[in-house]
């Protein structure tokens, strides 16, 4: 007869619970597509599930499972009511999808280390939440905070009249005269200012932050990076469809999914390139004092 070691049984529920993480995710994923046939966001749920699955996986030696029956309950209830929700989902539920991760994480860490354990989960939990939540949530409250569709016509408004045309802003509306077609006014709303665009490369940079070791100076480097690019980036975008309002074609083209697919592509390279200058320039300085520190 064997019995279950303690370190066994460990293992064998850190397991469960990373199989059942694995197929929470899963699910939610097709549930994603069911209701969106959306490949980008597929594709950036995918690539955020599989960080917090990381996470949790290098960080698997120091976590403490010792739930306790009553914490138990609550998690496998609240598991148990989100798993029957998605069996049952209306369409116009669809919307609360981006909740799911959230949730689900609490009620698997109520399940595995309790309502004392929340402590070891605290990056996990806020990405579930930051990661997924509805973007137009969150930047529409930024917006309403710090006005971001104002400042981007104002910057934008700059640029044009540095650029030799005759231009002038108020509030989030750009005004622009040309001498042989006349007076126009493009509006800088929510989509056209970049704001999903600026909290997606934040988001980005959140999750390099977390996977990479980095210097504290980096670390503050790299989201004021993503931030700034992605407002610039808005801001061009602007000027671009401010001087195509004449030509209504151009104008549709900038201002519907293929150009605002360009900048988003852009947005990614361009931060990509950046993350891997960062991440090269600090393996080599790593390198560097390494080889200091053996001779």
């Amino acid at each position: 007869m064997v019995l279950n070691t303690p370190d066994k049984i460990v293992k064998s529920e850190k397991f469960i619970a990373f199989s059942i993480l694995i197929g929470i995710a899963v699910l939610y994923l097709s549930l994603i597509w069911k209701t969106t046939a959306n490949i980008d966001l597929l594709t950036t749920d995918t690539l955020f599930w599989s960080v917090i699955l990381w996470l949790l996986w290098h960080k698997q030696e120091r976590l403490v499972l010792n739930s306790d029956p009553v914490s138990s309950l609550i998690g496998f209830l609240l598991l148990g009511l989100i798993l029957s929700k998605t069996i049952n989902l209306y369409a116009f539920e669809a919307t609360l999808l981006p909740l799911l991760p959230f949730f689900s994480a609490i009620a698997l860490i109520l399940i595995a280390s309790g309502i004392k354990g929340f402590n070891q989960y605290l990056q996990e939990l806020f990405f579930a939440w930051f990661l997924f939540f509805p973007t137009g949530v969150i930047g529409h409250f930024i917006d309403r905070t710090i006005h971001i569709t104002t400042l981007n016509a104002k910057f934008a408004t700059y640029f044009l009249y540095y650029l030799g045309f005759n231009t002038a802003s108020n509030a989030n509306e750009v005004f622009l005269f040309l001498p042989k077609v006349g007076h126009f006014k493009a509006i800088v709303n929510y989509s056209c200012a970049g704001i999903p665009m600026i909290l997606l490369i934040v988001k980005l940079a959140c999750l390099l932050i977390a996977v990479v070791s980095l210097p504290k100076i980096q670390q503050i480097l790299v989201p004021l990076f993503s931030l700034g690019l992605g407002f610039l980036l808005g801001v061009i975008r602007v000027c671009i469809l401010t001087l195509s309002i004449p030509n209504q074609t151009q104008f549709e083209y900038w201002h519907g999914h293929q150009g605002s697919q360009i900048f988003s592509t852009l947005s990614i390279t361009i931060f990509s390139g950046f993350c891997y200058w960062i991440i090269s320039k600090h393996e080599s300085k790593s390198t560097s004092i390494r080889s200091r520190v053996s001779n």
